[in-house]
């Protein structure tokens, strides 16, 4: 019979575990004895849309999930408020305990609270309690298990003590690494004992913290940033992290030799871009974008400078932080995230395109443009649309005159689904080095202040490891996050019951 143990490492970078090669000989073995598979990730290559549609099989305006977590928290509402009945039962191990294969799940992202499967599911809530006494990044994240029954067998307690992702300053960054890699081992000391004490044909983990390792260490580790600092105590955070995640897969490994082991990512680690592209400045250029009437009062324009002004101070000085810090502390929140986040005061009953806020506070080299249909007068929808890409695929770095635009597309072009209007009507991915940003008064070309909280960004090659295929071979070496669970349900046997609803395949096939 076939059991599969399945490791989910939030952002873990293919291109990272080549470059660390020598040094992780659990990952290296693995690689050697898996296909050479080209995962892909979504659009947008965020957490939740990512993760979800591995679970589901559906792409993400199928499943709707397409909210995304930055440095300000701006969708955090609306993400610890998701309703995990949109994807309860219709995940790879909901359909693999409705066809009679045991399951032992934990901490998969979201999935909370529990639900009945056929085995044990352990979750953890999204919600962070803070630690009395312990630094600002360490919470305590509720746990509930099903069946309630297993809490006294498995020992699970009531809460667990974690990190999350809040910039913790550059004067702490260290204790913030050591506490992470506490956290994370932790974990995994946690989810090997329910590995050993469970009764299983599919075993899944996920771990998040390496996440957040690569965003705030990046430019210590990257030579070709334009912020690193020189060799120094943080430059081998990132590598030490891999290491730790390679000694933790060989633990798995090592205590489920008959498994077939699947390591895989959402997504995966690089660069955030340090330049930015103000799309709203060159929609306003074009003249799709109009600006409150009191924007153009000499005084609020002023302001505006001054803004700007403000923000390269901050950046120049990395003191990106003490801005940031006002973001969590009253009465200052809002006008922080204004000064950070703000798009001018935009005339939305008389513009006609602007840049979407989809994608987050992140400055990423991805983005959308919303169109809105009642303002286009004289001309129709899909025209405006037409000419609108053809002008963003036009768009070229002024000093250079190289094009900024990798592709511009409309959303449907992207995917098919019910939840499609909650995309942008144009999607576009700007070349590397270039993110999207809002502002209005400012030259096309502006710097990503974001850079220094945050140097590290998403990427969209992500990983795929399998250590056997178990009589099977390897159909294609393209893959997309929607065919993970299919073939995840083949490596299991259950290739006759992979369900209609998935956008993905599987990328394995019988020999023979």
């Amino acid at each position: 019979m076939s059991k599969v143990l399945v490791l989910g490492i939030d952002s873990l970078s293919p291109a990272l575990l080549s470059e660390f090669e020598g040094d992780l000989p659990n990952f290296s073995k693995l690689r050697k004895l898996s296909p050479a598979v080209k995962l892909s990730s979504i659009f947008p290559p965020d957490t939740i849309p990512a993760w979800t549609s591995i679970y589901t099989g559906l792409n993400p305006a199928k499943h709707g999930l397409i909210y995304v977590q930055d440095v300000f928290g701006t969708q955090r509402q609306e993400i610890v408020s998701i309703d995990n009945s949109i994807f309860e039962g219709r995940t790879f191990w909901d359909y693999a305990s409705s066809s009679g294969k045991r399951t032992c799940l934990v901490f998969p992202h979201m999935a909370y609270p529990p639900w009945p499967v056929n085995g044990v599911m352990v979750g953890r809530s999204t919600t962070e309690l803070r630690v009395p006494g312990g630094p600002k990044w360490a919470a305590k994240t509720e746990i509930q298990i099903y069946p309630q029954e297993a809490t006294a067998k498995h020992r699970i307690p009531p809460f667990m003590t974690t990190v999350f992702g809040n910039y913790p300053g550059r004067r702490k960054l260290g204790e913030y690494a050591k506490d992470l890699w506490k956290a994370t081992s932790d974990e995994a000391e946690f989810g090997l004992r329910m590995s050993r004490e469970s009764d299983w044909d599919l075993y899944f983990m996920y771990f998040y913290l390496l996440d957040n390792i690569q965003h705030f260490f990046w430019r210590y580790h990257d030579e070709t940033d334009p912020r690193y600092p020189g060799a120094g105590p943080y430059k081998n955070i990132i590598r030490d992290s891999y290491r730790l995640f390679d000694s933790i897969v060989g633990e798995f490994m090592n205590s489920n030799p008959e498994a077939t082991t699947v390591v895989l990512s959402d997504h995966g680690h690089g660069m955030r871009p340090p330049k930015t592209v103000n799309i709203n400045a060159f929609l306003q250029q074009k003249g799709y974008l109009v600006v409150n009437a009191k924007r153009q009062n000499p005084a609020v324009y002023l302001i505006g400078r001054l803004k700007a002004m403000l923000l390269a101070f901050v950046h120049r000085h990395e003191l990106d932080y003490w801005l940031l810090s006002l973001a969590t502390s009253r009465p200052f929140a809002s006008m922080s995230k204004k000064v950070y986040v703000s798009s001018g005061s935009i005339d939305m009953r008389k513009s006609v395109a602007f840049l979407s806020s989809f994608a987050g506070a992140k400055s990423y080299s991805h983005g959308g443009v919303e169109i809105a249909a009642n303002n286009t007068s004289g001309m129709s929808y899909e025209e405006i649309r037409s000419q609108l890409i053809k002008e963003l695929l036009g768009l070229t770095e002024p000093s250079t005159g190289e094009k900024l635009m990798s592709w511009v597309r409309r959303r449907e072009e992207l995917y098919t689904g019910q939840y499609l209007s909650r995309y942008p009507d144009i999607v576009f991915q700007l070349k590397e080095g270039y993110g999207a940003y809002w502002d209005v008064d400012a030259p096309l070309i502006g710097t990503a202040y974001e850079h220094n909280i945050a140097p590290g960004g998403h990427k969209k090659e992500a990983v795929f490891l399998v250590s056997k295929l178990d009589g099977r071979t390897c159909a294609r070496t393209d893959m997309t996050l929607m065919d993970i669970a299919p073939t995840i349900l083949d490596l299991l046997g259950l290739d006759t019951v992979v369900h209609p609803e998935f956008d993905g395949s599987s990328i394995v096939e019988r020999s023979g």
